[in-house]
This record gives structure tokens, sequence and C-alpha cells, in this order.
């Protein structure tokens, strides 16, 4: 894995830029993610990117090492929309792509999860972008080639600079 600093001090409107070589990073950056939430319990992360790209994936990682769930137990909920892992904190994982709008969020009580006390991994966030927290950590996952993903980490508030901060510490 290699990382790219944007540069300058982190703001809130930080970016990290990453390529990760196959599915195996993918996971680990989904670990390392988890690891970084530390010491906050709660957190949005939106994760964009076509069919395939990685997000499920990603979660795979952010599940094991939230202490949540095994990567095995972790399948895109696209026709579920939403499955929650139990635990301190406890993961959401949301796919937006069958939800017609941020009504959807409310309905589906997910707006609680957003406000707080949960980790809140969230596939095709621009379908509910008027429903999500302004502070969050956005992830924009990219195919490079069949083995290779160009990765786009930027925060949004204080909360997620300093989560992103903190991954940047583990690299």
């Amino acid at each position: 894995m290699r990382a790219r600093s944007n540069g300058g001090a982190m703001s809130t409107s930080a970016a990290r830029e990453l390529t990760l070589a196959g599915p195996g990073a993918t996971v680990v950056l989904g670990r390392e993610l988890a690891a970084a939430l530390a010491p906050a319990t709660a957190g949005v992360l939106c994760l964009s990117g076509h069919l395939g790209a990685g997000k499920t994936t990603l979660v795979k990682g952010l599940a094991e090492g939230l202490g949540v769930a095994e990567a095995r137990e972790v399948t895109s909920p696209t026709f579920l929309r939403v499955v929650r892992f139990e635990g301190s904190p406890s993961l959401v994982h949301v796919d937006a792509y069958r939800m017609s709008g941020p009504d959807d969020v409310v309905e589906l009580g997910l707006d609680e999860d957003l406000a707080g006390g949960a980790v809140v991994a969230l596939e095709w966030p621009e379908i509910v972008a008027a429903a999500l927290p302004a502070d969050r950590l956005e992830v924009a996952l990219a195919h490079v080639d069949e083995s290779a993903r160009n990765v786009r980490i930027s925060a949004h508030g204080a909360a997620s600079s300093a989560w992103l901060d903190r991954l940047g510490e583990l690299a």
C-alpha cells in the first residue's frame, strides 16, 4: 500500500490517496480504519465507487477490525439495505443502491445511527446525500486494473479529520 498525503495540515477537508494491490489490501485498509477510529466510538464512512470497486471488501476489514464479525460473515446488503453487527461500537452496513432517497434513511431508522452511537458504513451515499451528517469520512474507490484500486479518503468535519489523522499515524 502506498500513501500520499495532501501535503498540508489536516483540516476539515483533509484527504489521503492510496493505491491498493488486491482485495487483501482493501481488507487491511478496513482494519486500519477501525483501529484509527479509537478513541471515538462512532463515525460515518461513505463508500463510493462502481460495482466491484471494493466497497463491501473494505467493510469486511472494518467489521474484523471492530471485532463485530469475521470477513466471511460480511456480504453486500443490496437487497436487505441494512445489516447491523452488534458490538462496542456497533457496525451498521448500509447499501443505498436500492433506496429512493433521503426519506428512506428515516424510514429504516438510520437517522439515529447516523447521529452517533454506531459506526455507519454507507455504500452509494450519493443517493441519500441530503440525509448525511456534515461530519463524515468519504472513501472513493476506483479500478486501476484487475488487481489494483485507487482510493481517495477525505474528511469533512472535526471528528472525521481526527479519524483521518490517526489513520495516517498507523501508516
